[in-house]
């Protein structure tokens, strides 16, 4: 690269850094989004939904372990092998309103039971399948336009080899990491997502992120994945601008030799769901519940079949969303931002952000991630404000928001639900604390 275009790049990348803008995902590459076709499902897409990922239908005890999974709030599971769906399994998850996304092996196409939601039908897809898998997708729709043919995505720390991307055709790529523009992680993610939706007619975008490491040594958590919140951005992005529903595969479980750390306390739990939740998506997945690639002991089920630590931080953390998990639906994203990014975790590149004129007038010299959104039929908001902090530091995030011409603000925290008469929110948020709120 020649001098010149070095020093564009890094005088880009520079300008990029202070404006706090991310690169869009539109023109990332030359494929212009499908117009995806909004489906009527067999389940209820209008609400939050609660999930978790890997159900082994096989062992002995699987009622039990369908009981324990219905009294942790949870709705729906994806499948991944490991059993039938039997009689008793399709009869208990119809009695008590649990949907499967089943896998290929026990998938039945002429399956007329309303808890089979769908099929897994592929993870992790490369770039170069997409043609191949977006066939497959349309070829399920034309079976049963009422079940979904779910495929999930890599996350942005995937190599260039998995998303079949590169980013070294971009000057500056390999020379400027500080600006998301010109970050190479950025650019073939911005990539892998523009090629997905200039492919597919799905309108269910959904992707596992994980960021929470700890060290093997001192069994002490390190600093989360420093690009956790435009990885969860560029695709609310990309979902946003084309009417498709974003879900997210949260992290819950880990390994014990360092690198993904347990996620055993309801800290862990409420921090990943209300980050994910400031972005906007329809559903949360945990990942795993019973056996998976993770520790057998780090599940909420253990490979000796018994509740973990992590299955009752997930049935507190669910118990704590289910008030607003119906009042979410009635409202749409808007864009998420980010105060005092300086000092916030898993925030080194900027996120796409919001135009002023959406922000509330909020005053904190905290990082405090917040989520906008709009209600689909009124005038009214809603927001989502998350402490940022490393919860590992412990620190408290503090913060007074005035909505301009409300009259009444609702506040769902750790399960309660306050009405307050007024314009002005002011709160102190505890480590790893976000809340959902709604205003008029």
């Amino acid at each position: 690269m020649s001098f010149i275009t070095r020093l564009i790049a890094f005088f880009t990348a520079l300008i990029l850094a202070f404006t706090g803008t991310g690169a869009s995902v539109v023109g990332a590459t030359e494929k212009e989004p499908v117009k995806v076709t909004r489906r009527d499902y067999v389940f209820d897409r209008d609400k939050l939904l609660l999930g978790a990922y890997c159900m082994n239908t096989g062992v002995a005890n699987r009622i039990e372990m369908l009981e324990w999974f219905r009294d942790a709030g949870l709705e729906f599971f994806v499948q991944t092998g490991g059993g039938d769906l039997t009689d008793d399994v399709l009869s208990f998850c119809d009695e008590n309103g649990i949907g499967i996304l089943a896998a290929n092996t026990a998938y039945n196409k002429t399956l007329t039971n309303p808890c089979v939601w769908g099929i897994n039908y592929r993870d992790e897809p490369s770039a170069k399948q997409f043609d191949e898998v977006a066939a497959g997708v349309a070829a399920e729709f034309e079976r049963d336009a009422t079940r979904l043919p779910y495929v999930n995505l890599f996350p942005m720390y995937a190599s260039s080899e998995q998303l079949g991307e590169t980013a070294d055709d971009v000057p500056g790529a390999n020379d400027q990491s500080f600006s998301d523009a010109l970050n190479k992680d950025s650019i073939r993610y911005r990539k892998h997502i523009s090629d997905y939706i200039g492919t597919f007619d799905l309108d269910i975008l959904s992707v596992d992120i994980y960021p929470l490491h700890w060290n093997a040594g001192t069994h002490k958590q390190e600093a989360s994945y420093d690009k956790w919140l435009r990885n969860l951005d560029i695709l609310s992005e990309a979902c946003r601008l084309n009417n498709i529903d974003y879900w997210v595969i949260t992290q819950a479980a880990g390994e014990a030799n360092g690198g993904m750390k347990y996620c055993d306390s309801d800290r862990d739990q409420r921090w990943q769901n209300y980050v994910t939740l400031a972005f906007g998506p329809k559903a949360i997945i945990y990942a795993c519940y019973y056996t998976g690639w993770w520790d057998g002991d780090s599940h909420l089920i253990n490979n000796a079949g018994e509740r973990t630590d992590t299955y009752y931080a997930v049935q507190k953390v669910n118990n704590e969303m289910a008030p607003f998990a119906d009042v979410y639906g009635n409202y749409e994203h808007v864009g998420t931002y980010l105060p005092n990014k300086l000092f916030a975790a898993g925030a080194k590149l900027d996120l796409v952000g919001v135009k002023d004129e959406d922000k509330p007038r909020t005053e904190t010299i905290d990082p405090l991630l917040t989520g906008i959104f709009k209600e689909k039929n009124g005038d009214g908001k809603a927001f989502v404000f998350t402490n940022m902090y490393e919860t590992m530091a412990n620190k408290t995030a503090s913060f007074k928001s005035t909505f301009e011409g409300a009259s009444e603000i609702t506040l769902y925290r750790m399960g309660s639900k306050t009405v307050i008469n007024g314009d002005t929110l002011s709160l102190i948020l505890q480590p790893g604390e976000g809340v959902f709120v709604t205003v008029k």
